[in-house]
């Protein structure tokens, strides 16, 4: 008899839940290594320049140094080891955002619910980071998943087109601007990195980056169809103009961290692989994000179920520990308020 019938006693068989942890147990992992990174980052940080590390480092004496270091060795190391667990925190809330996308019942209240925030926690990130009230030099982490959460909605847009639309009479659009922008980011990239200073050398980095991407793009093409060449040019245009504009922002992990969303989108049907896809980017722009791999633990665990519900919470949680960081600074005598 099917295991699905009822069994002799007229009852329906109990159904095995999945074991593991629930969404909102992975979201307060990620706000609690947030808060321990930003307690490093917004007090200890000023604690460790309150202690002359600012001026010992620009001495760039060795010996000089090494005496700082023996005497605050503690406060040093702790910061640096608080700085590690933090890494855990942004793999997550990408991976929360690329769960919450699939899921939300209303995209564009998700994506309204993110800009709003993003400004909210503007003035208590500025206050934390720097002790201004407005400074444009550098923008909270809500700018980069605002930016993500666009390139996801475009990406869900241009595959429904795939599904239903017609062919576009403007087929070489997307390809040259695909290929052009593609390029274009990756010389800029390659630049920083570096350094190309002189403009033959930029011109001829271009060149080699619009002759790879566009020989890739043949090969997709070929395989796939025009169609699906068209789709995957125009996916490559938003997700460089997003990785752009997080980059012209300065947002909190920049253009790598829109790269990382969307790196975790394509592998969503594979969590571990999600992750582990966007740990590699983090990585690529800081080996210092290396301990962002322990979060495959909770993620392997993560049983998809939503868990408690404190959606609001969570997204206040943010300027509010932001801010209260900052008061602690101040009340330890580590900061003062500046309008700019």
């Amino acid at each position: 008899m099917d295991s699905m019938q009822l069994n002799m006693s007229g009852e329906m068989p109990a159904v095995k839940e999945k074991k593991g942890i629930s969404g909102s147990t992975i979201k307060i992992i990620a706000v609690v290594t947030m808060l321990i990174d930003h307690i490093g980052a917004a007090v200890m940080a000023r604690q460790l320049m309150a202690e002359g590390l600012g001026n010992i480092a620009a001495n760039n004496d060795v010996a000089e140094v090494m005496n700082w270091l023996m005497e605050h060795a503690l406060l040093y190391y702790g910061y640096m080891g608080i700085r590690m667990i933090g890494r855990l925190g942004f793999p997550i809330f990408c991976f929360l955002l690329v769960e919450g996308f699939q899921k939300t019942k209303n995209v564009r209240k998700y994506v309204l619910r993110m800009g709003l925030f993003a400004l909210i926690s503007e003035i208590p990130f500025n206050l934390a980071f720097t002790g201004k009230v407005l400074e444009f030099g550098y923008q909270n982490v809500y700018f980069t998943l605002f930016l993500g959460l666009f390139t996801l909605c475009a990406y869900e847009f241009f595959a429904r087109y795939r599904q239903s639309g017609p062919e576009s009479k403007l087929w070489m659009l997307p390809v040259v601007l695909g290929t052009l922008f593609t390029a274009m980011y990756g010389t800029m990239y390659v630049r920083n990195l570096i350094g190309l200073n002189s403009t033959e050398s930029l011109l001829a980095a271009l060149g080699v980056f619009c002759v790879i991407v566009a020989v890739c793009l043949v090969i997709y093409g070929r395989k796939k169809g025009m169609k699906r060449l068209q789709i995957a040019c125009a996916d490559m245009t938003v997700l460089v103009l997003a990785m752009y504009l997080a980059d012209f922002l300065n947002t909190d992990y920049a253009g790598m961290g829109v790269l990382t969303i969307t790196a975790m989108y394509i592998f969503r049907k594979k969590k571990v692989l999600s992750v582990t896809v966007g740990c590699v980017v983090l990585t690529i722009m800081s080996i210092s994000e290396i301990p962002a791999f322990l979060t495959l633990i909770p993620i392997a665990l993560y049983n998809g179920k939503r868990g408690l519900k404190m959606k609001y919470f969570f997204y206040a949680f943010y300027p509010v520990h932001l801010l209260l960081l900052y008061l602690v600074a101040v009340l330890l005598g580590l900061g003062d308020i500046a309008i700019f």
